[in-house]
């Protein structure tokens, strides 16, 4: 996975309650020095269960935006 496109996890705002890290399904994210890190991004399948959860939104996960091209139908050039 992209790194741009991890789980961004803001340690300013974090107040280190551990429910992100308690909720994560596939065990991606740590608690070191009391506050939430992605310590195994590999692991990240990007459930936006830590995003939901946070309650004082200190972890975002971007998206990627990809518009597809216009297809051209029957009789257009």
């Amino acid at each position: 996975m992209n790194d741009s496109l991890l789980p961004q996890i803001d340690a300013v705002r974090c107040t280190g309650c551990e429910r992100c890290v308690e909720i994560c399904p596939t065990q991606a994210l740590a608690q070191m020095y009391g506050k939430a890190m992605l310590l195994y991004p590999e692991r990240c399948i990007y459930c936006t269960f830590c995003e939901d959860i946070c309650p004082v939104d200190a972890i975002a996960l971007p998206f990627l935006i990809v518009f597809a091209g216009r297809q051209q139908t029957k009789g257009e050039s």
